[in-house]
């Protein structure tokens, strides 16, 4: 059971608590002795750890995050891809975790949820624990993930209540992303005619589209090359189904005849794949991203509406909006002919 002590030349209460793996330790509470309400915080906040250390051991091991996260991603997404980034999110969480000796979801705070942030988003410390860096988003998106695992575990019963809730992590608008010009696109197909099959045909079906990276993973059986159809598997689990590109009908006939079930073998870190490439190669400010943005700068130049374009690429309001609000008078000049 939980318990607070005052220790000599402390002004604060310290906790005595039991850890997950029945370990006790200590800690300063925070909670100045004297203080307004000190008495009913330190109180409260005990009562707390020893709910904590009644749910480890009742549970009788089962709660542990080793026994039941994994397969917990993999029974609720059902989406491959979802699959793919919840269990990528987990292991950077995981590794987090361990490195501080956490095991149980009892043992999650708020207080340890921000310092997850700035641990993942710190470069220098990154450098120095040789492990990779996030952006600010990525990190964010991360803890989504925890939030999603951690309101699991309270309707498994492991802890009463999640503190992922409410953390005041907002978004951070990220640098926008620029249209691929044609010369770089150009130089771009030349380079990965010699680079392997897949980055090739993961570009054209993007740049031909404007759908996202993991998209373009169709499978064929989704594709109606007779009637000029694509059904794409979007994030959230969605589908979206757009007219076919005729500059992709060959590359969907080949697929077809090569006994193939997907339009492009997407490899697990193609995200990475592509930075690196896109760095190696000198495009500056390029990303795969850089293809959606591209294909809605083209529509909207060409003076296609924004619900045109939006059926056209997908669920993409916040990608086609940016793009339509960036054209400049030249790329408007013939709309005066309508009136």
């Amino acid at each position: 059971m939980a318990s607070y002590y005052e220790r000599s030349g402390s002004k604060f209460y310290y906790l005595r608590y039991q850890t997950a793996d029945g370990k006790w330790r200590a800690k300063s509470s925070g909670i100045v002795i004297g203080s307004m309400g000190a008495k009913r915080k330190i109180v409260q906040l005990v009562q707390e750890y020893t709910l904590n250390e009644s749910c480890f051991h009742d549970d009788g091991g089962s709660a542990f995050f080793r026994k039941w996260v994994v397969d917990f991603i993999e029974y609720k997404y059902k989406n491959e891809w979802t699959r793919w980034r919840y269990r990528n999110a987990w292991e950077h969480l995981n590794s987090f975790f361990d490195s501080k000796g956490v095991a149980h979801p009892g043992e999650i705070t708020y207080a340890l949820i921000h310092e997850y942030m700035r641990w993942r988003t710190n470069e220098a410390l990154a450098v120095k624990e040789k492990r990779s860096l996030a952006k600010w988003n990525t990190a964010l998106v991360e803890t989504r993930v925890l939030g999603a695992v951690m309101q699991e575990a309270v309707k498994r019963g492991y802890i009463l209540v999640s503190p992922c809730v409410r953390l005041g992590l907002p978004r951070r608008n990220s640098k926008s992303k620029r249209e691929i010009t044609m010369d770089e696109q150009e130089r771009i197909v030349k380079l990965l005619q010699g680079h392997g099959v897949w980055m090739l045909d993961c570009f054209m079906v993007a740049i031909k589209q404007g759908c996202r990276l993991a998209e373009t993973a169709v499978p064929i059986a989704q594709i109606d090359v007779e009637g000029e159809i694509i059904v794409f598997n979007v994030k959230g689990g969605g589908q979206h189904t757009a007219p076919l590109h005729k500059d992709l009908v060959p590359l969907v006939k080949k697929r077809i005849a090569d006994g193939q079930s997907l339009l492009v073998d997407v490899p697990r870190y193609a995200a990475s794949a592509w930075h690196k490439w896109f760095a190696r190669n000198e495009f500056a400010g390029l990303s795969f991203h850089c293809t959606r943005v591209t294909v809605v700068t083209r529509l909207a130049r060409a003076g296609i509406s924004e619900v045109q374009t939006m059926q056209y690429v997908g669920h993409a309001s916040d990608v086609v909006h940016a793009v339509y609000r960036k054209l400049r008078p030249p790329d408007l000049r013939h709309l005066g002919e309508q009136l």
